[in-house]
């Protein structure tokens, strides 16, 4: 199953969270890249007020065409109780040609499932799968543990092969 994880990391804690993910899935990743934030304190102002605001800011192109894939997984941070607007403005822009997806937000430890749902929303139907991970289990280490199992419900089941019943020989008398 080819998969792509799009997602927007600014300090590189989803992008840890993203590349573990990779692993197990095997999958490509798109780095969804903006330039109005930064690591400063007006960087910071900017993405809290925008995601407040719910404004998307301009993103790159696309490297990945997220129709070529069976399943996009999209990822990123927790801004003042909401997703980040990179991540907001890439499902604007790619939803008419997601395919199936599955969320995974990671965050200080407030307002996941809220998000989750804003998320769920903006994709406009049901996902495979959803997972927060917070800042205390990156730093505990406890998250690569829920990444394995997030990524085990994704991957889709192998097919059942029918059987065919084994030939009985006729007995005569």
């Amino acid at each position: 199953m080819a998969v792509l994880i799009a997602c927007y990391s600014l300090t590189g804690t989803t992008r840890t969270v993203v590349a573990e993910l990779a692993r197990h899935l095997q999958a490509d990743i798109e780095e969804i890249r903006c330039d109005r934030y930064d690591v400063s304190f007006m960087g910071w102002w900017r993405a809290a007020a925008d995601s407040w605001r719910g404004r998307r800011p301009p993103i790159a192109p696309a490297v990945h065409g997220a129709g070529n894939y069976e399943l996009v997984v999209l990822a990123g941070p927790i801004w003042a109780w909401h997703p980040c607007p990179p991540l907001r403005a890439y499902i604007q822009r790619e939803r008419a040609t997601l395919p199936d997806t599955a969320l995974l937000l990671t965050h200080g430890g407030s307002a996941g499932q809220q998000s989750l749902d804003e998320l769920q929303a903006w994709v406009g139907r049901p996902p495979k799968a959803r997972l927060t991970v917070t800042a205390a289990e990156m730093k505990s280490g406890t998250y690569a543990e829920a990444v394995a199992h997030f990524a085990q419900s994704v991957r889709p089941r192998p097919a059942l092969v029918p059987v065919q019943p084994a030939s009985v020989p006729e007995v005569t008398r």
